[in-house]
């Protein structure tokens, strides 16, 4: 609305520059009639031309044709030039109509909205509450139904979002799964009502053919008020807040200042991430694995330790989520992977490494080859390595998991199941696929002989594997009681603090070498 009030006004001091140059131009013309009537009538110009023309033109005749033709180029010029500027500012108010326009749904887009928002804000005392509603999973939804899908569901969304909004708000499409809104007032309490009645607008199924689907969103509000402030700032701070609903899982997140420190440690974090994978900070430690009955070290599980040049150890609960958000997975599995079955290559031959994949990894048809390809390089056989795979890659992608195991376990890689009871595994996997292990997630393991359930828990999951032929490791082992415990039940092997941290690969091979066949590792 502002910019066509600014090309109505443009516009009128062109009709007028045009009106101006119209103006002009009969004027010059008048004088030449004016001036030839003087050159032919007074000053013997018509002599002259019966001379040169002959007879049959006499100056009288020539002098009012002359005029006639003036008067008639004169108007034709005008009414041209009116038609034309005509047709020119409807094209341009055409053209920027378009230009403001989302043309899918025909809603304001980010021109439109930035443009009001910037005019609203240099209104006196002004005050706005901001609304940026986002749809989850977005990307997901294009990748099974493609572009035509996508705008089936951007036309519905749009349609009852338009339809459940009071007239009187700017609402606008900002981008692909971005819609805008904004309210003339700064009340938190009917920000926050107006939030949820949006994403619950959202929820009702939208359909794709003949399927219905449940779309989520979130919505992240920011307000103005305090002191100066910019569309793109209040658009900056309503995409932090819409960040934080998504990543906490809420309907809806109010900007808080607090969130721009978190904000920048994150992007920090990321900064000296990507350092660190171009100077191999990020190193592999091991964890003993024991057997529960001689407490000899049977194996070590590697873990990802990242030593920050300032910070000191940083956390891989910190660091490990925001690999596989950047896409890092493959350049940190590479390099964690190939330098722990160098260091195991040294070990004794009945040492182990059992290392964790991810689910992506597991998607991957060349998953296999790759791995075969670093034993092969590193010189592991192997019969000593463990993969380890979480409940969850298993339902990620049944047949590509399939596929990986069983190459992996034609070579004579064993396969383990990582952190069972925390995901979404069934007894079907447990039967269709090939497992050598089954590793007990610590929760359980922490509550044996404190409750009767986690002893039920237990018991069954030993005779489960005993059936299967699997063996067991018991995770999270943080005292003697717990080790016996679950040496009673029946498991084989087991780690965690009490049968030592992860440690380096030089005091990995100290602990191989004072390991005795009945002594506990300290």
């Amino acid at each position: 609305m502002v910019d066509l009030i600014k090309l109505s006004k443009i516009s009128g001091f062109a009709l007028s520059a045009t009106a101006t140059r119209e103006i002009t131009d009969a004027l010059v013309i008048f004088s030449i009639s004016v001036l030839s009537y003087v050159v032919i009538a007074d000053w013997g110009g018509s002599a002259i031309l019966e001379r040169v023309l002959g007879a049959q033109f006499t100056a009288p005749s020539l002098l009012y044709f002359l005029g006639v033709a003036l008067v008639v180029f004169s108007t034709r010029r005008i009414v041209d030039q009116r038609s034309e500027q005509k047709r020119r500012l409807a094209a341009e108010q055409h053209a920027l109509v378009l230009s403001m326009r989302d043309p899918l749904t025909q809603l304001p887009n980010r021109r439109q909205f930035e443009s009001e928002i910037h005019a609203a804000l240099k209104r006196p005392n002004s005050k706005m509450t901001l609304l940026l509603l986002g749809l989850s999973e977005f990307k997901k939804l294009h990748d099974v139904y493609g572009h035509l899908g996508c705008d089936t569901v951007l036309l519905q969304l749009a349609d009852r979002l338009r339809a459940g909004i009071d007239p009187g708000n700017f609402f606008a499409r900002i981008g692909d799964d971005e819609f805008a809104l904004s309210l003339p007032h700064a009340d938190p309490e009917i920000a926050g009502k107006i939030a949820l009645s949006l994403v619950e607008i959202v929820k009702e199924n939208v359909e794709i053919g003949i399927e219905q689907l449940s779309i989520v969103a979130n919505v992240g509000i920011a307000q103005s008020g305090r002191g100066q402030v910019t569309v793109d700032e209040l658009l900056r701070c309503a995409h932090v807040a819409l960040s934080r609903a998504r990543n906490n899982r809420t309907e809806y997140c109010f900007f808080d200042p607090m969130m721009d420190a978190h904000v920048r440690e994150r992007s920090l974090m990321e900064k000296d991430l990507r350092t660190a994978l171009e100077r191999h900070e990020i190193q592999s430690f091991y964890q003993p694995i024991v057997d529960l009955k001689s407490r000899r070290i049977v194996g070590f599980e590697s873990l990802a330790r990242w030593r920050h040049p300032v910070s000191g150890f940083v956390p891989p609960e910190r660091f490990i989520p925001l690999v596989e958000e950047l896409g890092l997975t493959n350049l940190l599995w590479s390099q964690l992977f190939a330098e722990a079955c160098r260091d195991a290559a040294t070990w004794a031959d009945d040492v182990w490494l059992s290392f964790n994949f991810s689910p992506a990894q597991l998607s991957d048809r060349s998953f296999a080859d790759s791995v075969l390809a670093v034993l092969r390089n590193t010189g592991l056989p192997a019969h000593r390595l463990e993969a380890e795979i979480t409940e969850n890659a298993l339902v990620t992608d049944i047949e590509a998991t399939r596929h990986a195991m069983e190459s992996l376990h034609n070579s004579g890689v064993r396969i383990a199941i990582d952190d069972f009871g925390t995901g979404f595994s069934s007894l079907y996997h447990l039967y269709e696929l090939r497992f050598d292990k089954l590793k007990i997630d610590r929760r359980f393991v922490q509550e044996l002989g404190l409750t009767a359930e986690s002893d039920i828990f237990m018991r069954a999951i030993v005779g489960l594997c005993g059936g299967l032929n699997l063996s067991i490791t018991a995770e999270g082992v943080e005292n003697e009681a717990q080790a016996l415990a679950a040496l009673l039940h029946g498991v084989h092997q087991a780690q965690g603090f009490f049968f030592g941290k992860a440690v380096s690969a030089s005091e990995a091979l100290q602990l191989i070498a004072a390991s005795g066949p009945s002594q506990r590792v300290a």
